[in-house]
């Protein structure tokens, strides 16, 4: 199954202005995923599916003026945000791009790789392909995003179904969203935190 792109544009365009608001119970979880990145100053990092650039200050935080923050996202209003939240803190060392994960190229390769809530980017076989070739080996990853309850949460997960239908266009391995990553990572660790549902956190290396 694939994403449908342009779906995900419009949902996303209409999404954007209040993106943030929308997604702050998941701030703390996308906190963390920046935190077990084990980001060092000097590294490069790259942000898939940056959204609004919510992850940009922790990020930068901590690789420092030397580092070098890559980011994506496929919708053009979200990157829009992303730039002036670049902008407005004065980052120079942040290259911003507007493309889909399946196309979309840096000259620089990542240290450090970032998958968070994201969903769409981690179904497709393509996208992570180029994504990794982008990364150097043993780079870390760190992912994260929401994950069903067991099958006997049936009633949960078919809200949370309904409440992703506007950032989710290919719903495939929703009970293991990782699914498809896993297997191209080594040291690869996974934790569901009670309850499911609001966020799965995991972390690998990039095999050389």
């Amino acid at each position: 199954m694939q994403a449908d792109h342009a779906r995900a544009l419009s949902d996303y365009a209409t999404l954007a202005g209040d993106y943030d608001r929308r997604t702050r119970l998941i701030n703390a979880t996308r906190l963390r995923a920046v935190d077990k990145l084990g980001l060092r100053p000097g590294d490069v990092a790259l942000d898939a599916g940056c959204g609004t650039g919510f992850s940009f200050p922790a990020i930068e935080d901590a690789i420092g003026t030397r580092g070098r923050l890559l980011a994506f996202d496929l919708c053009p209003q979200l990157l829009g945000i992303a730039g002036e939240r670049v902008a407005r803190a004065g980052w120079r060392n942040a290259t911003l791009r507007q493309g889909a994960a399946e196309a979309v190229r840096f000259e620089e390769r990542a240290d450090a790789l970032l998958f968070s809530y994201v969903h769409d980017v981690l179904q497709s076989e393509a996208a992570l392909d180029n994504l990794l070739a982008q990364a150097k080996s043993g780079a870390r990853v760190s992912l994260c995003g929401s994950v069903l309850w067991p099958w006997w949460g049936w009633p949960v997960n078919a809200w949370l179904r309904l409440r992703h239908r506007h950032y989710i266009t290919n719903p495939e391995n929703l009970a293991q969203p990782w699914a498809k990553l896993a297997p191209r990572l080594a040291d690869f660790r996974v934790e569901v935190p009670w309850p499911p549902g609001w966020r799965y956190l995991a972390t690998g290396r990039v095999r050389g």
